[in-house]
C-alpha cells in the first residue's frame, strides 16, 4: 500500500513489538497506521506509512475524545488470535481425526440445548488471559457469554482437557501476534479460572469488555459463517467494537452460498497464491466516522498492516436493488413478518440468510443494505449478539435502531433492556424510516 498522504497530519511515535503503544500528539481520523522505528525520522507531517509488522498506531481523538489506540491495538490482535483458534477447531470438526473422538472435535448442548464447542470455551479463555496479561490486569472486566459448569463437571474431564490444548496451541505463539505468551503452559485451573473470570454482568457505570467467543456456533459447527466479537464499553457506550469474520468471502456473490461449495470450488478453481480471498478482521471507534477491515493472520502467515481496506455501507437507496439480511434460525426471529415487511416497502431481492454477527459485516462492507430481526415473545436480546457489529456499522456509515427509531441501549446488563419490538439496521436513512412506518403499519397484526 506504499505511502498515504493526509493534509495537516502529524504523529508521534511507533508501537513496540508487542502491545505497548506510544500516544500520538494529533488526530488522524481513525486511521490505522504503522511504521517502523528507523523510518521515523524520514516521514513528514503529512506522510504516513503503513506496513510495518510490529507497529501500528491508532488515533481517532477529535474534538479532545480519549485516546484508545492502545485498547484498539490490543483487541484487534487478541481477535486475530481468537480467528487462529477457530479455525484450527472447525478443520477438526469438518475432518475429523483420531483427536475427535476424545472431545476436541465433538459439539455439546448446553443447558438451554443450544450447541457448544472447544472454541467457545477456548476462545473465552484465550481472550480473557490475553487481556488480562496485556493490561496487566488493571480494571479488566469481561461480559461474556459462556460459563464453565460443563468444563467442571464430574464428566467435563476430557473435554476440559481439549479445551486447555486449543487455548496452549494459540497462547504459544502469541508473540507472532504482537503479545504477550505465558512463561509456562496454562493448566487445566488456569483455563478454568480465565473463563470465570468473564462474569461481569455489565450496567451503565464503568468499563467493561464484552465477548461473544463464537457468535453463530450452529454455523461454525455446519462449516459455515460464524464470527468472534469483542467491543469495549464505558459507562454504557459502545466505544470500540472488533469483528472476527473467518469465513467472510470477499467476492459478495459468494455469501449467497454455504461454505462448503465455497470450499469445494477453491479446490477446483484454487484462489492466487497470496490473494486475499476469504476472511478478514473489522474494527471500529465510535465517533471516528471510519471502519476498518484486514486479512487473517492465520491465512497470510504473520501480522502485518500492509492491506488494511476502509469500508463503507452501500449507496443504495432504492428498496427495489436493496437486499436485506435476517438470522438463518427461525427459533428467536420471524422469517414470516420479515418477508411482509420486505414486501410492504418493495424489496424484491431475496433475503440474506447468514449465522451470527456477519449480517452487520455485509452492510459494514456494502454486501448487503438492511438487517431486521423481530424476537418471537419472550426471547430477549443480549448485549455481546450486538455490540461489536453495531459501533462499526455505525461508524461505516449505516443507522441502527430499535423498532421505534431508538439507540439500542448497552447499558443495562447482559440484555438490551427496554429493546423495541426488533431491530433495524440499515445502510442509509431513508431505507431505514420506510422499513419504521412499514413496522407501526404491520405490527398490530402480526402475531409476536
Amino acid at each position: 500500500m506504499g505511502s498515504l498522504r493526509v493534509a495537516g497530519l502529524g504523529w508521534a511515535a511507533a508501537a513496540s513489538p508487542e502491545w505497548g503503544v506510544r500516544r500520538s500528539r494529533r488526530c488522524c481520523r481513525g486511521v490505522p497506521l504503522a511504521r517502523p522505528r528507523a523510518a521515523a525520522a524520514s516521514l513528514g507531517a503529512g506522510q504516513l506509512r503503513v506496513g510495518t509488522e510490529h507497529g501500528w498506531l491508532w488515533d481517532c481523538r477529535g474534538g479532545g475524545a480519549r485516546d484508545y489506540a492502545r485498547e484498539m491495538e490490543v483487541a484487534v490482535r487478541v481477535v486475530q488470535v481468537a480467528c487462529t483458534l477457530c479455525q484450527r477447531v472447525q478443520d477438526s470438526l469438518l475432518r475429523p481425526g483420531p483427536d475427535a473422538a476424545a472431545g476436541g472435535g465433538r459439539v455439546h448442548a448446553k443447558l438451554d440445548r443450544s450447541p457448544v464447542t472447544v472454541a467457545d470455551w477456548g476462545v473465552q479463555a484465550t481472550v480473557s488471559w490475553l487481556l488480562s496479561s496485556s493490561f496487566h490486569d488493571e480494571n479488566i472486566s469481561i461480559v461474556a457469554e459462556e460459563d464453565d459448569e460443563t468444563l467442571s463437571s464430574s464428566d467435563g474431564a476430557t473435554l476440559l482437557e481439549s479445551v486447555v490444548e486449543a487455548v496452549n496451541g494459540c497462547l504459544v505463539e502469541a508473540r507472532n501476534y504482537g503479545l504477550r505468551s505465558p512463561e509456562k503452559e496454562l493448566g487445566a485451573h488456569d483455563v478454568i479460572q480465565a473463563i470465570r473470570k468473564c462474569s461481569s454482568t455489565g450496567g451503565p457505570k464503568g468499563r467493561f469488555w464484552v465477548l461473544d467467543p463464537v457468535d453463530g456456533t450452529l454455523g461454525f459447527v455446519r462449516g459455515d459463517q460464524y464470527a468472534i466479537a469483542l467491543a469495549l464499553i464505558e459507562d454504557g457506550e459502545v466505544i470500540l467494537g472488533v469483528l472476527g469474520c473467518p469465513n467472510y468471502p470477499m467476492k459478495k456473490e459468494w455469501l449467497n452460498y454455504h461454505q462448503k461449495y465455497y470450499r469445494l470450488m477453491s479446490k477446483v478453481a484454487p484462489p492466487p497464491l497470496g490473494s486475499w480471498h476469504k476472511g478478514c478482521v473489522m474494527y471500529a471507534q465510535k465517533g471516528c466516522g471510519q471502519a476498518w477491515m484486514q486479512p487473517l493472520v492465520h491465512d497470510f502467515g504473520k501480522l502485518n498492516w500492509h492491506h488494511p481496506r476502509e469500508i463503507q455501507v452501500s449507496s443504495i437507496s432504492d428498496p427495489i436493488s436493496a437486499t436485506f439480511c435476517e438470522p438463518v434460525e427461525k427459533a428467536n426471529s420471524s422469517h414470516s413478518f420479515t418477508a411482509g415487511l420486505a414486501q410492504s416497502v418493495g424489496l424484491r431481492n431475496q433475503p440474506l440468510r447468514v449465522y451470527s454477527m456477519v449480517k452487520y459485516a455485509a452492510i459494514a462492507r456494502g454486501d448487503a443494505e438492511i438487517f431486521m430481526k423481530f424476537a418471537r415473545a419472550g426471547y430477549k436480546e443480549k448485549i455481546w449478539d450486538h455490540a461489536a457489529g453495531v459501533v462499526i456499522i455505525q461508524e461505516a456509515g449505516a443507522v441502527v435502531t430499535d423498532a421505534g427509531g431508538r439507540p439500542l441501549d448497552f447499558s443495562r446488563g447482559v440484555y438490551l433492556e427496554g429493546l423495541d419490538r426488533g431491530i433495524i439496521a440499515c445502510s442509509r436513512a431513508l431505507l431505514h424510516r420506510r422499513i419504521l412506518d412499514a413496522v407501526d403499519v404491520s405490527w398490530n397484526s402480526s402475531t409476536l
